[in-house]
């Protein structure tokens, strides 16, 4: 059963897929995505994609997923993010933590 806490069970938590482009591969981005949406308690991957993007999703409070991708936009974020394409769904409870794969 889940606790009133888990995402999957907070009816507030929302998911955000995010696709970023630009220079962000080989430069530590995932590393420090990864740090930043721990910190902001968010749940989710930050994967590399074949065609030099990350992808990212989230899972967590909006006021948390607005958070990351306005450090994921500043100049705070290693490389130089140039796109950001983001999407929002329900959330699904499946992540433990945050895994930069």
């Amino acid at each position: 059963m889940d606790s009133p806490n888990s995402p999957a069970a907070a009816g507030d938590h929302v998911r955000l897929t995010a696709v970023v482009r630009g220079m962000v591969q080989g430069v530590g981005f995932r590393y420090r995505v990864m740090r930043q949406a721990l910190k902001l308690g968010l749940a989710g991957t930050v994967i590399n994609q074949a065609d030099g993007s990350v992808v990212i999703t989230a899972e967590g409070l909006p006021s948390a997923l607005d958070g990351l991708m306005e450090w994921v936009r500043s100049p705070a974020a290693p490389g130089a993010v140039e796109d950001v394409d983001e999407q929002h769904s329900r959330a699904t409870g499946e992540f433990n933590g945050f895994d930069a794969g």
